[in-house]
């Protein structure tokens, strides 16, 4: 039997592979790898683009109408108008009548009925537009027509909403001002009859005394004061009274709708309400005073000019009534508080942009995955096969 012949050296490890041969073996591997790579790339960049669906978004444009007849107190304005009607917006009475339009049943996030409301509140926005007294409605879509449609059906839905609280609140308002005016009317009517009564007995007749004089004017700047401390206390009860009261609304929707710009104001206007009797009292006193120092130095004739005083400031307080109650009404035809500057229009190019990164990225790894695995299984055949 013939022994094993033993080899003349030691076993030689496997080299690494030199440059010339990962060549040698890329030329070898190519005709198949690159291209399958190329298929594979083509493959994987259609189907990381075939996910890409394109959002279009439709915006429209609102401003608050602050009007400049607007006095003091008759109705608040808007400093911030994206933030205290974003609450408005996204209230069901604003959606519920988009929801039911059949119409937006086109639009593809709203095609179905069960997902329709989530969709809608999802994919709707609001931000502030430049400054705070405008802001801008924004909602997106798969479809552009769509985009624009949903939009300012939901901007409509807020305006008519809108509107119908502004006019009822004015409504109220004039509604709580009308006693006010029928009091004074009265107090007008009872101190012309005083003043008519005192003239036809005492004649008119006045002294020209420098410190009755003085006294005199005191008095006048005491009236007038006291005029419009009065007149600011009659609007402010009426406007308490207001905000006390349930909203007389012309539908039951609008009794849920949040008045945005009265938020936190009831406190406020009841420590300002407190503060104005307090001045009111004061005044009166000093009036008061003046009145009896003024009688006294000018004796009877006194009493008829002070009624004259009285009767001033109470036609005063009533033609500032009825200046108020002028305002309102010519605000109310002058529109509500929101208005819309420019309805939403088709887009013509989407907010999202195609996944071209995230397509060349996996073509890539798609594209040198076959050149790999040709280099390493030409690679183990060549350890394989090489001489020991």
């Amino acid at each position: 039997m013939l022994d094993p012949v033993e080899p003349e050296g030691p076993i030689s490890a496997p080299s690494h592979p030199t440059p010339r041969k990962r060549w040698r073996l890329f030329l070898r591997s190519w005709r198949w790898t690159v291209p399958t790579g190329i298929l594979l790339a083509s493959v994987a960049a259609y189907a990381t683009l075939q996910t890409y669906e394109p959002l279009y978004q439709g915006t429209s444009l609102l401003e608050a109408n602050n009007g400049v007849l607007y006095p003091p107190g008759v109705d608040p304005t808007i400093p911030d108008l994206a933030k205290s009607e974003k609450t408005v917006l996204f209230d069901p009475i604003v959606f519920d009548p988009v929801l039911a339009d059949p119409n937006m049943r086109n639009a593809p996030s709203l095609s179905d009925p069960h997902t329709a409301k989530e969709n809608l509140s999802n994919n709707l926005s609001v931000a502030e537009a430049g400054s705070g007294f405008r802001m801008k409605v924004c909602y997106q879509d798969t479809d552009r027509e769509a985009a624009a449609m949903v939009c300012n059906a939901i901007v409509e839905s807020y305006l008519r909403q809108r509107d119908g609280f502004d006019h009822a609140r004015t409504r109220n308002l004039e509604r709580w001002l009308e006693p006010e005016l029928q009091r004074w009317e009265n107090e007008v009517e009872v101190r012309q009859v005083k003043v008519a009564e005192l003239n036809e007995h005492l004649h008119g007749k006045s002294a020209s005394a420098v410190e009755r004089e003085l006294t005199m004017n005191s008095v006048m700047q005491l009236g007038s004061k006291l005029s419009e401390l009065e007149t600011r206390l009659a609007v402010l009860d009426a406007q308490l009274s207001l905000d006390e009261s349930p909203d007389d609304s012309p539908s039951g929707d609008l009794e849920s709708l949040p008045d945005a710009p009265r938020v936190q104001t009831d406190q406020s206007r009841k420590r300002e309400r407190e503060l104005l009797a307090v001045e009111v009292e004061v005044v009166k006193t000093r009036f008061e005073e003046q009145r009896s120092k003024l009688k006294r130095m000018r004796g009877n004739s006194t009493e008829l000019e002070f009624a004259r005083a009285e009767l001033n400031v109470a036609s005063s307080v009533l033609n500032k009534l009825r200046t108020r109650e002028a305002t309102i009404r010519t605000e109310t035809r002058r529109g509500g508080a929101v208005r819309l500057l420019a309805p939403a229009t088709a887009p013509q190019d989407p907010v999202n942009s195609p996944p071209v990164k995230r397509a060349a990225l996996f073509s890539s790894i798609a594209f040198f995955s076959p050149l790999m695995l040709g280099f390493l299984l030409g690679f183990r055949r060549d350890v394989v096969t090489q001489p020991r």
